[in-house]
């Protein structure tokens, strides 16, 4: 029964679309998909729908990590390749390794709009992007999230990252290991459950750097 009234839930959230209170009080509709999309989806199922197929096939790496329960249970060769493969993919901003926006990096982290349902062909503007980081999460101080993931919290000063050393290369080399996480978490943990963001296009070289800038900056909130 909680079953079928979740479902219930979710198609009507998908199909109603969104309701918004205009000024004065009035309650105005806006759809926030196409309504006879989502219904032929919700008819055929996902697996049968075209635009869903390439969520159907394993990339390499994934084949390596399907093959093994967990990766304590892998064997050394197999974490290696993993390893490779992910981070042989990983692209940067076209100006290298740099300092991005803390604060634009900030409204990424928060923002769950990346990956929606909405965002695979439904929606009237499929730019949406974000982390969802808190999800998984504990960053900034006073900030609820999630536990799944480690704790984030002053991770700059964890790194040891000052303002008087912020531009040295051993701190640009710093940025460029959390930059690989983020990009692509399976070059530093094969088989991890984090979204693999930049592989995926999800997020951007340049979302990427912002984010890397909202955990290490000296001035971001997450060290304080």
């Amino acid at each position: 029964m909680k079953r079928i009234v979740g479902l219930m839930i979710v198609s009507g959230i998908l199909i109603g679309g969104v309701v918004a209170q205009e000024k004065g009080g009035k309650v105005k509709k806006q759809e926030s998909v196409r309504q006879e999309e989502v219904r032929e989806l919700m008819k055929s199922g996902f697996s049968n729908d075209p635009r869903f197929a390439w969520k159907l096939n394993q990339d390499e790496a994934q084949k390596i990590c399907s093959q093994y329960p967990s990766r304590e249970s892998m064997p050394a060769s197999a974490i290696q390749k993993v390893i490779e493969l992910s981070t042989s993919g990983i692209n940067y901003p076209q100006w290298g390794i740099y300092w991005g926006d803390w604060k634009e990096g900030k409204k990424l982290v928060e923002s769950p709009r990346g990956g929606r349902f909405a965002s695979y062909g439904f929606s009237d503007n499929p730019a949406d992007k974000g982390g969802n980081c808190y999800a998984c999460h504990l960053i900034e101080k006073g900030m609820p999230g999630g536990t799944m993931g480690p704790n984030l919290y002053q991770y700059g000063k964890r790194w040891n990252i000052t303002k008087e050393n912020m531009n040295s290369p051993e701190t640009i080399e710093k940025l460029r290991i959390v930059y690989n996480i983020i990009y692509n978490s399976w070059s530093a943990f094969p088989c991890s459950s984090m979204p693999r963001f930049g592989y995926h296009g999800s997020l951007s070289p340049n979302d990427v750097a912002n984010i890397v800038a909202f955990l290490l900056h000296p001035e971001s909130p997450v060290n304080k």
